[in-house]
Formats: structure tokens, C-alpha cells, sequence
């Protein structure tokens, strides 16, 4: 796979492979999927994910649903982040959904279960490594959210 991107770029202007070609493809080929949807994630729906990484800490990676999540991040909010994140419960829940939708977050009982969406249970599919690469790369993150995600306690 390597060697066939790095020869895609060979072309009549550029007719030899250079190391750059090379190391090109092989950042494009080894990229992480789920970092980079880390990236393009909101404030919010990265605080969740922040609040879900505390959470699979605390219960050493057992399932949790939305009202655990919200509690978790509402508690956050309370102490360090009150005047900047300040979002209504239907938001945050279309924010969960979007997670969900990305596949960051699984539901792990089938479609055909009945329960109430914010109770039913989920578990976080990316790691603690990813979700702080994604911090550390974000544009303009607030200091509270980094210092949250770094604290061994939510």
C-alpha cells in the first residue's frame, strides 16, 4: 500500500521518488481515523468525551449512558467552567447522538431494546492516549477543559 501511494505521486513534472514522498505516505497510511475525528469535534461534544474518559476510569472500562455522562460534565461545569460552556439538556444529547453517530461511543445492547436514550448504555470507543493527542492539538481548547482531562478524578 506504501509503495503504490508513493508511486501515485510520480508523475512527468516530479518523475522520481524522494524520502519525502516516502514519509508522506506512510503518515497518510498510519493516521489514526478516530484521532482525527477528535479533532474536528466540537467544545462541547469534547468535553463528553472528556467526561466519558473519567467515567471509564472510574468503572475500569464498564458501560455508562447519557445521564451518567451529563452528570459528570454538569459537575465539571459547576466548578471550573460555568461562565464559558453553559448549554440546555436537548443540546447536549443531540451532542451525545453526534458521538454516537461518529462511532466514538457504542451502544451495547441491540437496536431493538426499548430504553429511554438517556439511559441506555454505551461504552467509549476511543483511549485515553487519543483523547488527549486530540487536546493537545486543538485550536484555542480552554485551559479548564485540558486541566479536566488531565485530572485523575473528574
Amino acid at each position: 500500500m506504501l509503495l503504490i501511494l508513493t508511486l501515485s505521486r510520480v508523475t512527468v513534472s516530479n518523475p522520481a521518488i524522494r524520502a519525502a514522498d516516502l514519509l508522506e505516505t506512510s503518515r497518510l497510511c498510519t493516521a489514526d481515523s478516530k484521532a482525527n475525528i477528535l479533532h474536528g469535534l466540537s467544545i462541547l461534544e469534547l468535553c463528553l468525551i472528556i467526561a466519558m474518559k473519567h467515567l471509564s476510569d472510574i468503572y475500569d472500562g464498564e458501560p455508562f449512558n447519557f445521564q451518567m455522562v451529563h452528570n459528570e460534565f454538569k459537575k465539571f461545569i459547576q466548578r471550573k467552567a460555568h461562565s464559558i460552556l453553559n448549554f440546555e439538556k436537548p443540546v447536549v444529547i443531540k451532542a451525545f447522538e453526534h458521538l454516537q453517530q461518529l462511532e466514538l461511543i457504542k451502544p451495547m445492547d441491540g437496536p431493538s431494546v426499548k430504553n429511554q436514550r438517556e439511559y441506555q448504555l454505551v461504552k467509549l470507543m476511543v483511549d485515553n492516549s487519543q483523547i488527549m493527542d486530540a487536546l493537545q492539538k486543538y485550536p484555542q481548547c480552554p485551559t479548564d477543559v485540558k486541566q479536566w482531562a488531565a485530572s485523575a478524578f473528574g
